[in-house]
């Protein structure tokens, strides 16, 4: 079932936000992510999300350590420390400038297929685009090949310039094509880069 969200709370409010436990100005989200190794408290987290008003609360693990589960949050996204800010931008969709039809409910949506999810990201530098668009592709679907029972993910492609459809279908077909047999949800989008002669893939994905 899709999640809803009042239009005209999204007019007012970031899609997604890092939330650190020493920070002093809490402004409003969606999607309140926070570091898990920050120490955060389920009281404190409970009132991270009142007082922000977000709808879920992500939290992301930048290390090996063994935490106690809370279940007070959605989903937990791995990733290294150098990381974090990328998948800020990647779940901030209202900032994407896109073509491909997405929101921050999809989003939302994302974090029903399971607990826990992996962050990755391929890029490929040179020309022509289209050798970079195969290239970057084939290592996002070799990382991807390695999950067992992918339930969902997100991937957002990120050039300089806006991506073609043809282009675009390049990637979706790859991807579909190595999960058609997991019924996984999968999401796309599209965003701008100051690289020029690079194209990059971002993805979450969520696994058993």
């Amino acid at each position: 079932m899709k999640y809803h969200l009042n239009d005209s709370k999204l007019e007012h409010v970031s899609c997604a936000a890092l939330y650190r436990s020493n920070t002093e100005y809490f402004p409003p989200a969606v999607i309140a992510c926070f570091i898990i190794s920050d120490g955060w408290s389920e009281e404190a987290l409970l009132e991270l999300k009142e007082k922000v008003k977000a709808d879920i609360l992500v939290g992301l693990q930048t290390d090996d350590h063994k935490y106690e589960s809370l279940n007070i949050i959605e989903g937990v996204i791995r990733c290294q420390p150098d990381e974090v800010n990328d998948i800020i931008k990647l779940l901030d969709v209202r900032s994407a400038s896109t073509i491909i039809g997405i929101d921050v409910t999809d989003v939302i949506s994302l974090f029903e297929c399971g607990n826990f999810f992996q962050f990755i990201q391929v890029n490929a530098t040179g020309e022509p685009e289209l050798d970079l668009i195969k290239v970057a592709t084939h290592k996002l679907v070799s990382q991807l090949a390695k999950a067992h029972d992918t339930r969902g993910l997100f991937v957002e492609m990120q050039s300089v310039q806006a991506l073609p459809l043809e282009s675009m279908a390049y990637v979706t077909e790859a991807v579909e094509g190595l999960l058609s047999g997991d019924e996984a949800s999968i999401y796309y989008s599209s965003s701008s880069t100051d690289e020029f002669n690079t194209f990059r893939l971002k993805a979450i994905y969520a696994e058993e």
